[in-house]
C-alpha cells in the first residue's frame, strides 16, 4: 500500500463570530488518522509541536476529498470501536474513530452557532477528513460520538446518501460498563450547557449522583437516537453486540457494495482477538455480557429500566424487523 504525504487535519473546531477556528495537525498515515483525531494533543506529546490554528473558512484542503459512504452510530461501549477497527483493515476505506472536530460541530458545543454556519464547517470538516492517506483509499468512514446524536442530524442534510450503521447492546451492561469506567462526559456536568447532555435543568443535575446522571443522559441520547432511526428505519443497518464480529462481514459489507480480499479477511479475523477500545497495551478479548449481568445491583437495574430500556426496546424492535 503506497502511502500519500502527510496532510493536515483538524482536531478541535472552536465557533467563533468568523465562522470558527480549526486546530490541525499532520496526519501522516492510516494508523495515526484511526485514533489519532480525538482531540489537541497534551503539551508534553511529539504530535503537538505541529499543531495548527487556521480559520475554517480559509482551511483549504490539499487534495480532492473521499466521498462519505458511511457513519458509525452507537449507544456507547457495544462494539462501534471494534467496528471500527475492522473496517480500517479494508484498503478501500480510510476510517476514523470520533474525531475531535466532528465532534465540536455535531455537539452541543455548537448548538448556539446558527445552521448555515455549522453545516459550512461540518462540509469542511468532511473534505479535510477525507483527503486520501494512502492510494488505494476510496471512501471516507466516521465514527460518530453519541453525544453527537443529541443534536440534528447534519450529516444526512450533507450527505443524504450516506450509509449509517447503529450498534446496540442490552442497556444494563452498558450502564454496568458506564459507572465503572466513567465516560469523559461526566466531567461536563458542571458546565452551564451541561442540562443539553441530561436534558434537566442545572440546579437539578447537581443533586444527583454520577450514577444517576449517566443514566438520565443516556435514557435521553438512547431516545433521540430512537426517534431518528424510526423516522426511516431502511436507511439504517442496525446491529446488535451479540452479532459482532460476524455481522461486520456477513451484512455490513453487503450493504456497502465490498467484498473482502482473503488477506483483508484475515486481518480483521486478527483484530477481533484483542480488546478494540484499549489502544495501548491491548489484552486478549473475552467475552464479559454474563458478568456484566450479573454484577449489577438492584439500585442499578432499576435505573436501567426507568432510563434506558424503554428507548432501548425500540431499537431493539426495529432491529428485529431488519432481521424477519
Amino acid at each position: 500500500m503506497t502511502k500519500a504525504p502527510p496532510a493536515l487535519m483538524p482536531v478541535r473546531a472552536v465557533p467563533s463570530g468568523q465562522g470558527g477556528d480549526f486546530v490541525l495537525r499532520p496526519i501522516a498515515g492510516a494508523a495515526d488518522f484511526l485514533f489519532g483525531l480525538h482531540g489537541r494533543p497534551p503539551a508534553g506529546d511529539p504530535a503537538a509541536a505541529g499543531l495548527q490554528t487556521l480559520p475554517i473558512r480559509a482551511f483549504q484542503p490539499g487534495r480532492p476529498a473521499l466521498p462519505p459512504l458511511l457513519s458509525i452510530w452507537h449507544l456507547t461501549r457495544c462494539g462501534s470501536t471494534l467496528a471500527a477497527r475492522m473496517l480500517a483493515c479494508l484498503q478501500a476505506l480510510q476510517v476514523t474513530d470520533e474525531p475531535g472536530a466532528l465532534v465540536d460541530i455535531c455537539g452541543a458545543f455548537w448548538s448556539l452557532v446558527p445552521d448555515a454556519e455549522r453545516l459550512a464547517a461540518l462540509d469542511k470538516t468532511l473534505l479535510a477528513l477525507g483527503q486520501p492517506l494512502h492510494h488505494a483509499a476510496r471512501h471516507l468512514v466516521v465514527k460518530q460520538s453519541l453525544r453527537a446524536g443529541l443534536e440534528p442530524d447534519l450529516f444526512t442534510r450533507l450527505h443524504p446518501g450516506m450509509q449509517r450503521l447503529l450498534l446496540i447492546r442490552d442497556p444494563l451492561e452498558i450502564l454496568v460498563s458506564n459507572l465503572r469506567g466513567k465516560p469523559g462526559w461526566l466531567h461536563l456536568r458542571h458546565m452551564a450547557w451541561s442540562p443539553l447532555l441530561s436534558g434537566l435543568a442545572l440546579d437539578r443535575q447537581s443533586r444527583l449522583s454520577d450514577a444517576e446522571f449517566i443514566a438520565h443522559c443516556l435514557g435521553r441520547a438512547f431516545s433521540i437516537l430512537a426517534d431518528r432511526v424510526a423516522q426511516n428505519p431502511a436507511g439504517w443497518l442496525i446491529l446488535d453486540y451479540a452479532e459482532l464480529p460476524d455481522a461486520i462481514i456477513t451484512r455490513l459489507l453487503p450493504r456497502l457494495g465490498i467484498t473482502p480480499s482473503p488477506d483483508e479477511l484475515a486481518a480483521m479475523a486478527e483484530v477481533t482477538k484483542l480488546q478494540a477500545w484499549n489502544r495501548a497495551g491491548r489484552l486478549p478479548f473475552s467475552d464479559d455480557r454474563a458478568e456484566k449481568q450479573a454484577a449489577a445491583s438492584p439500585e442499578i437495574r432499576a435505573l436501567c429500566d426507568q432510563f434506558l430500556r424503554p428507548p432501548w426496546h425500540r431499537l431493539a424492535a426495529l432491529h428485529a424487523g431488519q432481521r424477519l
